[in-house]
C-alpha cells in the first residue's frame, strides 16, 4: 500500500487503540446472552453450510433482484472464497492494519472470540442475517455494498440493519462494548450511517470504485476490483473450471497457509487470482497489454 493511504480512505484512528491489551480482551469476551447468541449464529452458519439448497435459494433471490446474473456451482463457489480471502481480503485488511497500527494477531483473535462467524464464512452466503450485520458494525469497508447485498438474501436485512444501527448510535446494543472496541476506523459508523439509508433508497446503487493508487501491487488491486460487490464475486465463481477435488486442495492450502505456512512465512498453492476468471475491464483498467494479450490468447 501506499504511505497515504489513510489519507485516501479518509481514515481516523480507532479509539480504542493504545488501551491496555487485557481491557481490549475483557470488551469482547461478552455475558451468557452475548455468547449463547454466538454458538446459535454457528450453528444456523453450520446448517446453511450442510444444506447446499439453502445458499442456492439465496442466490438465486439475488438474481431475481437484480444484483447478479450467475448462480455458481457450490464448488466454484468454495474455491472462489478461498481465492477472495488470500488474494483479496487477507492482503487488503493486513495492509490497512499496517497503515492503521493494528497488531494483525491479537485483533483478528478478538475478533474471533467477538463473533466467530464472522470469521469462518469469507463468502457470506453461509452466514445468518444477524452475523453479517455484525460483519458489517464490526469491520471497515471503504463501501459495505457487498454486504449490503447479501443482507437482501434475507426478507427483513436491511430493516434490521438500519434498526441495529440505530442502537448503536443510542449506545444501546446488545454487542455494544465489543462493536466499539473492534472498529478500526474512527470515522467508519458514522460514514454507515449515510450509506445504509442510500442503500435503503437505491439498492442497486454502485460499489465504490477502488480508489487509484490505494495498492502498488497490481494483483492486489485485480482482487480487490473483482471482489468488491456480489456481481464481481459470482461472475468470477461461475468462470472457474473446478470441482470438488479443487475445493479439498484449497481448503488444505488455506488451512496450511494460514497457521503453519503463516509462522515460517511460506506458502502453497496459487498466490494470485486465476486471471482468466477475472472480468476484462478489470484486468485492462489494472494490468499491463502484454499480460492481457497473453490471456486473450489463451
Amino acid at each position: 500500500m501506499t504511505e497515504n493511504m489513510n489519507a485516501i480512505q479518509g481514515n481516523t484512528p480507532p479509539a480504542w487503540l493504545g488501551r491496555h491489551w487485557w481491557t481490549q480482551v475483557c470488551d469482547v469476551l461478552g455475558g451468557w446472552s452475548q455468547n449463547r447468541e454466538k454458538l446459535a449464529q454457528v450453528g444456523m452458519m453450520i446448517s446453511a453450510m450442510a444444506r447446499p439448497s439453502c445458499v442456492r435459494a439465496r442466490l438465486e433471490r439475488l438474481v431475481e433482484l437484480g444484483h447478479c446474473e450467475e448462480v455458481p456451482t457450490m464448488a466454484q463457489l468454495l474455491v472462489a472464497s478461498r481465492h477472495q480471502l488470500s488474494f483479496s481480503l487477507a492482503a487488503d485488511t493486513r495492509e490497512f492494519y499496517r497503515a492503521q497500527g493494528i497488531p494483525w494477531g491479537f485483533h483478528n483473535l478478538r475478533r474471533f472470540v467477538a463473533y466467530p462467524t464472522t470469521m469462518m464464512d469469507p463468502v457470506g452466503l453461509f452466514s445468518p442475517r444477524d452475523s453479517i450485520i455484525q460483519h458489517i458494525l464490526q469491520t471497515f469497508h471503504r463501501h459495505a455494498t457487498y454486504d449490503l447485498v447479501l443482507l437482501r438474501s434475507h426478507e427483513d436485512g436491511l430493516e434490521e440493519m438500519q434498526r441495529q444501527l440505530d442502537q448503536l448510535a443510542e449506545g444501546t446494543h446488545c454487542h455494544q462494548r465489543s462493536l466499539d472496541s473492534l472498529v478500526e476506523d474512527g470515522s467508519y459508523h458514522d460514514r454507515l450511517r449515510v450509506d445504509v439509508p442510500e442503500f435503503r433508497r437505491n439498492p442497486m446503487v454502485a460499489a465504490r470504485p477502488i480508489p487509484d493508487g490505494l495498492s502498488t501491487n497490481p494483483m492486489l488491486m485485480v482482487a480487490m476490483d473483482q471482489f468488491k460487490d456480489i456481481r464481481g464475486y459470482t461472475r468470477y465463481a461461475s468462470r472457474l473450471r473446478v470441482g470438488w477435488v479443487d475445493v479439498v486442495v484449497s481448503a488444505l492450502q488455506l488451512a496450511f497457509n494460514e497457521t503453519i505456512g503463516d509462522l515460517m512465512n511460506v506458502g502453497i498453492g496459487p498466490s494470485i487470482v486465476t486471471l482468466s476468471a477475472v472480468d476484462p475491464e478489470i484486468r485492462t483498467r489494472h494490468l499491463n497489454e502484454k499480460i492481457n494479450a497473453s490471456l486473450e490468447h489463451d
